[in-house]
């Protein structure tokens, strides 16, 4: 096995010490990697590498092995032979790529963001400012390391000398704040729905809690219900909110939250906060500057994506800002600042025509969390409005008293023709709900209610 210079290797395996060593130890070789998660189907991670076509694979031999077929060029290693390889010959050079993350594309096929070292770097240093962890902080480490959330928690410890705190048996994600308490963390970082999970066990509890200082949140909408549950239990607990997506290098806003400012900042979500150092959000294509799709530029966008230089023209342009050229990447998501805060409405696609009106899925999602169900996924099947709801055991979702309260907070087109009642609604490898997997239960459970609303 020769030496790699400027290596790209795909890390196939589970969180924890030897898949940060390999990330570090990757970029301080001169070379970039690319994450997996091992929970994805094995297609999909046989497509990562068909995509990538890495130098190196690390990995398990239960992975390795099918990946070996997909890169027949890479050179694979065992994790128990990490001590073995030859070494990563950077000489002082680092390459200017730190990471790919590899994200769901339109069409199927996985689209490989490059996220710049320089895009890292700003975005490191700016967390400092925005969570203040320092060496005494113990810091949780929830997400696969293929969600890019995930790298505000390596980089986020191990860059200003925390302990970094892996979650990884399946009773601790199921169980998420017995992790909490018998770890000690002192940060907690994760999609806001995991929060929601501990609130249906029965897990946020001031005791199960007491060691957590700051809860910080990033890939999904925070929602007032999760800050109510947490300030129930932490009073004096610190919350921040951010919002970016893999294209500008985990997040490029920030909003801190204590139990006396919170109320303020609560709508249909919890607003995203103003842009960190560097970074500009712009609100574009909307009736005014106050509302539009969010528009990103700054040091912390990615290069593009892998291989795909229309896709990249597509979604990332330049734009005229203060008088001068200026690359922007176009989100996707629409956004209205209202009271100078800056408040997600939901994503373009997620935009429907009802009847000719044009109606956002998570207006009406926000709606029936409001009427007290908080899990809820909300979609068009069969061409109808649908929900499906879920409804804890022993709980009944009595559906013309929700019809009826939601006749008070929507217009007649929005409210669901079908509502469905769900035990546990189906998540992604990324803890965030699944729509394509609600849609195929919906599909599986048709025969039973074909009536909708009945």
């Amino acid at each position: 096995m020769s030496a790699y210079r400027q290596p790209k290797v795909l890390i196939a395996i589970p969180q924890g010490p030897d898949a940060y060593a390999a990330m570090l130890g990757v970029g301080l070789g001169g070379g970039f990697y690319a994450p997996v998660n091992l929970a994805a189907p094995r297609e999909k991670l046989e497509l990562i590498a068909q995509l990538l076509k890495p130098d190196l694979i690390i990995g398990g031999r239960d992975v390795t092995d099918s990946l070996r077929g997909a890169a027949p060029e890479a050179d694979v290693a065992d994790t128990h032979r990490l001590y073995d390889l030859p070494p990563l010959l950077g000489r002082g050079h680092r390459h200017e790529l730190a990471y790919l993350i590899f994200t769901s594309g339109s069409t199927g096929v996985p689209k490989g963001v490059m996220v710049s070292r320089s895009a890292l770097d700003h975005y490191v240093g700016t967390i400092a400012d925005t969570l203040g962890i320092t060496a005494q902080d113990r810091v949780s480490q929830h997400p696969n390391i293929a969600f890019d959330v995930s790298v505000m928690e390596i980089y986020g410890a191990l860059c200003f000398g925390a302990t970094l705190c892996p979650i990884v048996s399946k009773g601790d994600r199921l169980m998420p704040a017995r992790a909490i308490a018998r770890e000690k963390l002192s940060v907690w970082i994760s999609v806001p729905s995991v929060i929601g999970l501990m609130m249906r066990a029965g897990q946020m509890t001031a005791s199960n809690l007491v060691s957590v200082r700051l809860f910080g949140f990033c890939g999904e909408p925070l929602l007032k219900q999760h800050l109510d549950s947490i300030f129930s239990a932490r009073p004096d607990a610190i919350v921040v909110n951010t919002y970016g997506p893999t294209e500008a290098t985990v997040s490029v806003t920030s909003l801190r939250l204590t139990r006396k400012n919170y109320l303020g900042a609560c709508a249909e979500s919890v607003a995203i906060g103003d842009p960190i150092a560097g970074m500009d959000l712009n609100l574009i294509g909307g009736p005014d500057a106050d509302e539009g799709e969010i528009v990103i530029s700054g040091p912390q966008l990615a290069a593009g994506y892998w291989q795909n230089p229309g896709q990249t023209a597509r979604s990332f342009r330049t734009l005229e800002l203060d008088g001068k050229p200026t690359r922007a990447y176009f989100t996707g998501d629409w956004a209205k600042r209202s009271g100078g805060l800056v408040f997600c409405k939901g994503r373009l696609d997620f935009q429907v025509k009802i009847h000719g009106h044009r109606l956002e899925l998570d207006e009406v999602a926000a709606a029936i969390r409001a009427c007290g169900w908080p899990e809820v996924c909300v979609l068009m099947w069969r061409d109808m409005l649908t929900a499906v709801i879920e409804v804890r055991e022993g709980a009944d979702l009595n559906e013309s008293e929700l019809r009826r309260l939601l006749s008070g907070k929507l217009e007649q087109h929005a409210i669901p023709l079908v509502l469905r009642a769900i035990a546990s609604l189906p998540r992604n490898e990324n803890d965030k709900i699944d729509g394509a997997a609600v849609a195929r239960w919906l599909e599986a459970n048709a025969a039973i209610r074909l009536e909708p609303g009945l």
